[in-house]
């Protein structure tokens, strides 16, 4: 369907010049988009928190007050809460608030060793006390020494692999190098299949002159 024959806000006239969508008049008409939305300026009202009310208020009595009651509600919370856990619980809680007003905690009785008296208990010489303490020394030289043999042995290999890497590089840098990798004479060395095509070339001649001297004998 054409779209040609909708009405349009200017539609098009004809003339003796240019410009048939000129709008020869204002428009009546105007869409509902372009209607202002707020037409009054929005007030405070009484008990919203208007200048006078905001002048005529003690803020800071009032913060205080929020103070103090924040802190008498917490105060509360925690007496309530030692009361329902019993006279043992918030002793931590306590500690935390009131540092000086910590509950002394009863000592514990010592403890007696029964068998103290007892023969049979082996108790350890100054003299076993000695040889343990050889022995420990024996053991770390011991492993000092291995991990010593270990560390000497490592490097020993890859002095050896450093080595034949060197030995493996200078023999390929000699193979390389044609000053070196001389051969016995000096002739340029020739394509392979140089000598096929010269064989070839002397062939084709030898068979043209071998036909030509055939076709004048007949």
């Amino acid at each position: 369907m054409t779209t040609a024959a909708r009405p349009t806000w200017a539609p098009a006239k004809g003339g003796s010049e240019q410009g048939g969508v000129r709008m020869f008049g204002p428009s009546q008409k105007f869409s509902s988009r372009d209607l202002a939305s707020h037409t009054q300026l929005k007030l405070r009202k009484d008990g919203q928190d208007t200048t006078e009310e905001i002048r005529k208020r003690d803020l800071r009595e009032e913060l205080e007050d929020r103070e103090r009651r924040h802190f008498s509600s917490k105060d509360r919370n925690y007496d309530d809460r030692d009361r329902r856990k019993g006279p043992s619980a918030g002793y931590l809680d306590r500690a935390k608030r009131d540092p000086e007003e910590r509950p002394e905690r009863p000592e514990r009785p010592a403890i007696k060793n029964v068998d103290a008296d007892d023969s049979d208990v082996d108790v350890p010489s100054d003299s076993d006390e000695s040889d343990d303490g050889d022995d420990t020394a024996e053991l770390l030289a011991e492993l000092e020494c291995i991990k010593k043999e270990r560390a000497e042995e490592k490097a020993r290999k890859e002095r050896q692999e450093l080595e034949e890497d060197l030995k493996a590089k200078e023999s390929e840098l000699i193979r390389g190098n044609p000053l070196l990798n001389m051969t016995g004479s000096f002739a340029v060395k020739r394509r392979y299949g140089y000598d096929m095509c010269i064989i070839l070339c002397s062939l084709f001649i030898f068979f043209t002159v071998f036909l030509l001297l055939s076709c004048i004998r007949r």
